[in-house]
């Protein structure tokens, strides 16, 4: 029997997942830029997960179609 602990999922993965489906984040194919600001204390400065709750802003965005 398997009595490991699930790992969790960065903060910031979850976010951009819940930005992307309400249509915060581009749904289309592209170059996608975002900025992920996290708090000083995230765990994700000591190689850990991130544990806090990042301010996530699309830099900018270009569709694939526009890149040919």
């Amino acid at each position: 029997m398997n009595h490991s602990t699930p790992v969790q999922q960065h903060n910031y993965l979850t976010k951009m997942a819940q930005m992307w489906q309400s249509g915060a984040l581009p749904r289309e194919a592209g170059y996608h830029q975002v900025d992920v600001a996290h708090d000083a204390w995230c765990g994700i400065f000591a190689g850990k997960r991130c544990n806090c709750d990042p301010d996530i802003i699309l830099k900018c965005s270009q569709p694939a179609a526009a890149q040919h």
